[in-house]
């Protein structure tokens, strides 16, 4: 009996490409849902066609006299924000200026470690006095061990004192400096990259997002091909499992000898003969009644031209067909 052909791969291909292309269609389509509100609204038209015949859509938004006046205010807003960026550009102030910035003690904090002298010399100068009149209660004078001692303690706790004044006077100097040279970059920053301008929305709901799936053309055409596969496979195995359905008095005595499994297949013992397909020997298969029973199966008389074999006559003068010596 003949096997199903196949499908086309290309065929089936296409036939998929075009049901993803009429999925996609149709989703898009059903996400451009036309919307209004206060500030204006938001229309779908379609515009043209592709080359394919894709429809080509376009979206047009129309605002209100409200949602205009709001647009232009922003519009104006970001237009002299602009200009005072580009003012500031210009400026050459700070970090515009093309110059690096001076860190260097005498540029930075010269100027504090004066104030530090007017305060701590006047502190220093009394510690001074009272540390000469402590030395002379002491009897003690410079050039003795203990004197030298003590005014070489005396002096390393002045340096501290100055020199932690300077330190933290050179560090608020470099964090000014720092701010003042940035400052104007920050500024420009902040203009520059401000909220832009922003379209009123012109839809108050959520476009939705459909999902609609894809037929999977290529899963049915390849299931229909394999139920054509079992149901062919299926025929065949009837066909060569004729033994355990034709039953009845007719088959009581049918040899078997030599592990041979022959069954009545005469045309003339069938009736409503149809043919339904051909073996892979080009030997035609048919159904038909035999004994009351429709069953599927070949005609000795042409088997026995094919294979000789197979085909042998019962006692009672009708043809019998060893199924298992024919293909």
């Amino acid at each position: 009996m003949d096997s199903p052909k196949a499908p086309d791969p290309y065929a089936t291909a296409a036939a998929q490409t075009q049901s993803n292309v009429q999925t996609a269609k149709t989703q898009q389509e059903m996400n451009m849902v036309n919307q209004s509100n206060p500030y204006g609204s938001l229309t779908y038209t379609q515009s043209g066609t592709a080359t394919d015949g894709t429809p080509q859509f376009t979206a047009t938004t129309a605002l209100t006299p409200t949602g205009q006046a709001l647009f232009d205010n922003a519009n104006t807003l970001a237009g002299k924000q602009q200009s005072i960026a580009n003012t500031l550009l210009n400026s050459g102030q700070g970090a515009f200026s093309g110059k690096p910035i001076d860190l260097s003690y005498n540029g930075t904090s010269a100027a504090l470690d004066a104030l530090n002298k007017a305060r701590l010399d006047p502190q220093w100068q009394q510690n001074q006095n009272t540390f000469d009149a402590q030395m002379a209660a002491q009897g003690l004078q410079p050039g003795m061990p203990g004197y030298d001692n003590a005014y070489r303690n005396f002096m390393v706790g002045k340096n501290d004192a100055y020199n932690s004044a300077n330190l933290a006077d050179y560090q608020t100097a470099v964090n000014t400096a720092l701010q003042e040279y940035n400052q104007p970059l920050q500024t420009y920053s902040t203009l520059v990259n401000g909220t832009s301008p922003q379209m009123p929305g012109a839809a108050a709901v959520t476009t939705p997002q459909t999902n609609v799936a894809g037929t999977n053309i290529a899963g049915m055409v390849q299931q229909n091909y394999q139920d054509q596969l079992n149901a062919n496979n299926a025929t065949m195995g009837g066909l060569f499992g004729l033994g355990g359905t034709l039953g009845g008095s007719m088959l009581q005595g049918i040899g078997k000898a030599g592990g041979m499994a022959a069954f009545f297949s005469d045309r003339r013992l069938k009736s409503d003969v149809v043919r339904i397909g051909t073996l892979e020997s080009g030997l035609p298969v048919y159904e038909y009644t035999i004994f009351g029973k429709r069953q599927r199966g070949v005609m000795a008389d042409e088997a026995e031209m094919l294979f000789p074999d197979a085909v042998f006559m019962h006692p009672s003068g009708f043809k019998m067909v060893d199924y298992a010596g024919i293909t």
